[in-house]
């Protein structure tokens, strides 16, 4: 990550713990909440390039039913659908994880620490609930840079411990539930 990334982040206001962020789609909207307490390193990268306009235009690229949207690539702003899932913004941000706030057991947490993941435990982790917007990957701890995804249907608590949960929907399911592969993100807007 470079320095211009981590200046920006020591410079956001550390007291609020929510931030709360409107998805404008061609369906309608996604209001959601920002835990920063959760997440503070994904919540405010994600603020940031909200900001910026990165999010503008993209495309959900991914949408698996009874599963997830995923939107967040610059690469689904083109005509290629190839090459949709593979874009980023240039850089990687830390997993913010806590196993022992999520109930994982010392099992499954060593088989995760294994496969390279490093816990934060002083976090409070989120659950991968209905709603629940979370950074994804590439199936490899700590490449979580722009593309997110929401939780659509159901609860997908597997997930827990492999990707970092940053927030939640508090308006705005039914258009989640609608979302289909291809649909655009008009804009997405910080509302504090």
């Amino acid at each position: 990550m470079g320095a211009g990334a981590v200046f920006y982040f020591s410079r956001i206001n550390k007291e609020k713990k929510f931030v709360f962020v409107t998805i404008e789609t061609e369906k309608g909207n996604i209001e959601l909440e920002l835990d920063k307490k959760a997440a503070p390193k994904t919540a405010e990268n994600f603020v940031k390039l909200a900001k910026e306009g990165f999010y503008d235009g993209t495309k959900f690229h991914r949408v698996v039913e009874d599963f997830v949207i995923q939107a967040g690539d610059p690469l689904s702003k083109d005509d290629d659908p190839n090459n949709d899932g593979a874009g980023g913004p240039g850089y990687n941000i830390e997993d913010e994880i806590n196993p022992k706030s999520l109930g994982i057991s010392d099992d499954i947490i060593s088989q995760l620490e294994y496969q390279g993941y490093k816990f934060n435990y002083s976090l409070k982790s989120i659950s991968h609930k209905i709603g629940v917007i979370s950074m994804a990957n590439s199936g490899q701890p700590n490449t979580g840079g722009s593309q997110f995804f929401i939780v659509s249907t159901q609860d997908q608590p597997d997930l827990d411990g492999r990707y970092t949960a940053f927030g939640q929907v508090v308006r705005g399911m039914e258009v989640v539930q609608q979302i289909k592969q291809g649909d655009i993100i008009n804009k997405v807007t910080i509302n504090n």
